[in-house]
């Protein structure tokens, strides 16, 4: 039975093929001729017949070599194209990433980071979701995505997270606001203005409503919305001042829109979500890298 053919006799009856002779295969595989001659016969005592005529003091490939070393270039080949999917992972990561992330990050700075990834990885495919954190975290946990971006509403399972970073929101307003003026803002600065609450960011909007409400300071509500950026927005043309998330005042510099510090601080921890189990891949790691970066250059000093 030919069970103990190793790699390396089938090495050798390629190179001899290849090159026509033993000596120029053993230079061919930088090991010494007689190497080279045992290895061929070890593997003909292991297939059980001939593999070369030694006739004329030449090896000539028999049929059944023949047959032998078309099977042994279909493995080569394979081993090439494992080398070569190999490389292109470690140079650019896995070809696909799928991320999923929470709106005030996802139309803000992610598109900027994933634009400058692409530029410098052209054979990287993005898919981009974006949803609110609860759901971001179910996505990751039953696999749906590669990576995900939110706050840390609650524990899931199959998930693995890692802090990305902490902020603090803050208060933006239009560049000509009276509160514009003011190095800090506080409850008792909302009383008197046309307030942007948030709807659907509930843990944000929960610690403001918590802080207004011991302050006894009912904001003139006028305007709600479900999203970090529309707020910013509707700051923007001049509809009122809003506490929100800090990074997508980014997207609004020129625009007329300015942030200052709000006191109380309400502290905010972005969270990156993995599958449990599945170590994120160079590309997914490359941009956390860019992306953590980036938030805390342009995060709010507090």
């Amino acid at each position: 039975m030919a069970s103990r053919i190793t790699m390396r006799q089938i090495e050798a009856l390629r190179a001899v093929v290849l090159t026509g002779g033993a000596s120029a295969a053993a230079r061919l595989l930088n090991v010494s001729q007689p190497s080279v001659s045992r290895l061929l016969a070890d593997l003909e005592r292991e297939v059980g017949f001939p593999l070369f005529d030694r006739s004329n003091r030449r090896l000539r490939p028999t049929p059944e070599c023949e047959v032998i070393y078309t099977e042994a270039e279909h493995l080569f080949a394979g081993l090439s194209g494992i080398a070569a999917r190999a490389n292109e992972i470690r140079q650019a990561g896995l070809g696909h990433l799928r991320i999923a992330c929470m709106p005030s990050l996802s139309s803000g700075v992610l598109p900027k980071i994933i634009a400058q990834l692409c530029q410098r990885r052209p054979e990287v495919q993005i898919s981009l979701s974006s949803y609110g954190s609860a759901t971001v975290v179910e996505w990751v946990s039953r696999g749906l995505v590669d990576i995900g971006i939110a706050l840390k509403p609650l524990e899931a399972p199959n998930v693995e997270s890692q802090l990305l970073i902490t902020t603090e929101l803050v208060c933006a307003m239009p560049e000509h606001h009276p509160l514009a003026q003011k190095a800090v803002i506080e409850p008792k600065d909302l009383a008197e203005v046309d307030f942007i609450g948030l709807t659907d960011d509930r843990l944000s909007w929960g610690a403001i409503a918590n802080v207004l409400h011991a302050a006894e300071i009912t904001p003139r509500r006028r305007i709600s919305t479900q999203r970090a950026h529309t707020a910013y927005a509707l700051v923007a043309e001049g509809a009122g001042v809003t506490v929100v998330e800090p990074f997508t005042a980014h997207a609004f510099k020129g625009r007329g829109v300015v942030t200052r510090p709000f006191q109380p601080r309400i502290p905010l921890s972005y969270f990156l979500f993995f599958p449990a189990g599945r170590p994120p891949s160079g590309v997914a790691r490359e941009l956390q890298a860019e992306l953590q970066t980036f938030l805390t250059r342009i995060a709010p000093c507090g």
